[in-house]
């Protein structure tokens, strides 16, 4: 558990936690899940407990944020903030335990993509991350070395 102001709480996820992070994914206004995309709250277990590690950030006991890093790979599944919390920092507190753990599990370098044109890019450059272009699917991509 990290600390934090008061009545805020960030701490590893777990399999409980996934609709709760499962419902802040789907609130956002950017980066949303498409038609095609098949992500559903069983998707988020090998991210939370073999491939991966994740944090949620709760305000009063509620969810808000989250994000989730695999350690294999070092890509960044999944950092999001529920639209009705956003410019409270909590993007950022949610992130720094998560790369500070990736990069303590040997990796060098940490990498994720967003969409391009989005707020998120700007989140993003502001807490270290290295644009290094747009990928195969018009994604923004970037990485972080430790």
């Amino acid at each position: 558990m990290t600390s934090a102001p008061d009545g805020i709480v960030v701490r590893h996820a777990s399999r409980e936690d996934i609709p709760a992070m499962h419902r802040v994914r789907k609130a956002v206004r950017e980066n949303r899940l498409s038609a095609n995309t098949k992500i559903t709250e069983e998707t988020y277990i090998p991210y939370l407990e073999t491939i991966g590690r994740g944090w949620v950030l709760e305000e009063e006991g509620v969810i808000v944020a989250f994000a989730v890093g695999e350690h294999e790979t070092g890509n960044i599944w999944a950092l999001f903030v529920h639209e009705d919390h956003e410019g409270k920092g909590y993007g950022r507190m949610v992130q720094e335990p998560m790369v500070r753990w990736l990069f303590d599990q040997g990796l060098a370098r940490i990498h994720l993509t967003t969409g391009a044109g989005t707020r998120a890019e700007g989140f993003y450059q502001a807490t270290g991350w290295t644009y290094i272009g747009i990928d195969a699917h018009g994604d923004a991509a970037y990485e972080r070395y430790q």
